[in-house]
């Protein structure tokens, strides 16, 4: 059995059960954070490092464990319970990012192979790979980004936040990506777009979201398979989510993403999320926190699994 190389939190996720082996899980879900990702400059490493704290700090605040039998209109009942265990933070050597990759996958495995859907708060979008890599089921995946994230590498890091979609496309359990809410200018070039399009991939930009609704999207959640749906917080509106290290005016706004995660959560597709590129240090009232919270609240209101 490895090591598990994991810190405790301070204030468990909804005040739940906390567990640093992640084979003892007996929850449906886990939370779970992975604070750094493969940088491009030192400051990738830290910048985002408190997010699931943070996050974690918000659930507190807003009392919402104790309000679990309050009646809920975001899924019409009350919470019960939360269904979910906290598995603390993965802790990593900031100068040894391959170590960091590794040991997340170590934790995420052991949980995708006991049957518990991971809730990730990443570092960087550099996360997401890890995340689905520790499936082996055939998956989808749901992209929300403001950034198509299919470079093949940038200074020779392949493993950076500019390349999570294009690693995942490589996995041959992945099948279907959707992209949703692509817009402005990021590190893609035209050769990335076409060889995404060429991929397989399914592009839907910011523009055709808000013009045509958010129901085009859903309608492309199929049934088939289990999705990860992995969310860049730049993917959002910066009303919702300004903290980020690159905001963007026209992202999703909070009724459509939770339109897209209830999709799915309410009919139990839910194989994972992952919240990345959130900066605690640039929040505004904690309200990007606070949209983060009611997203994960959507999947354990509205989806009540145990561990298979």
């Amino acid at each position: 059995m490895p090591a598990f190389h994991l810190r405790a939190p301070d204030q468990p996720f909804l005040e739940s059960g906390v567990a640093l082996d992640p084979t003892r899980v007996e929850t449906g879900h886990a939370f779970l954070g992975i604070p750094f990702g493969p940088p491009y400059e030192a400051r990738d490493l830290v910048v985002c490092a408190g997010a699931a704290d943070a996050v974690r700090a918000s659930a507190h605040t807003m009392t919402f464990r104790d309000m679990s039998h309050h009646y809920n209109f975001d899924w019409g009942g009350d919470l019960g319970d939360p269904n979910v265990t906290d598995c603390g933070d993965v802790i990593g050597d900031p100068a040894d990012p391959d170590g960091i990759w590794d040991r997340g996958l170590d934790v995420t495995r052991a949980l995708t192979g006991h049957g518990v859907s991971p809730l990730v708060l990443g570092g960087l979008d550099a996360i997401p790979p890890i995340v689905v890599g520790a499936f082996s089921e055939p998956l989808h995946v749901l992209h929300v980004d403001s950034h198509l994230d299919f470079r093949q590498e940038v200074g020779g890091q392949r493993r950076g936040y500019s390349s999570p979609i294009r690693r995942i496309r490589e996995m041959p359990h992945v099948e279907r990506i959707v992209q949703a809410g692509l817009r402005g200018m990021g590190s893609a070039r035209p050769s990335d777009v076409e060889e995404a399009v060429a991929a397989g991939n399914e592009l839907v930009t910011a523009r055709e979201i808000h013009e045509r609704g958010i129901g085009e999207v859903v309608d492309r959640l199929s049934d088939d398979r289990r999705w990860v749906i992995t969310i860049d917080c730049d993917g959002l509106d910066p009303t919702i989510a300004p903290a980020v290290g690159w905001p963007e005016p026209g992202g999703l706004t909070y009724p459509q993403i939770s339109a897209l995660v209830r999709s799915l959560a309410e009919r139990d597709r839910v194989a994972a999320l992952v919240v990345t590129e959130f900066q605690p240090d640039l929040d505004q009232g904690g309200i990007t926190a606070m949209h983060i919270v009611r997203l994960l609240l959507l999947v354990l209101g509205l989806q009540r699994r145990s561990p298979g």
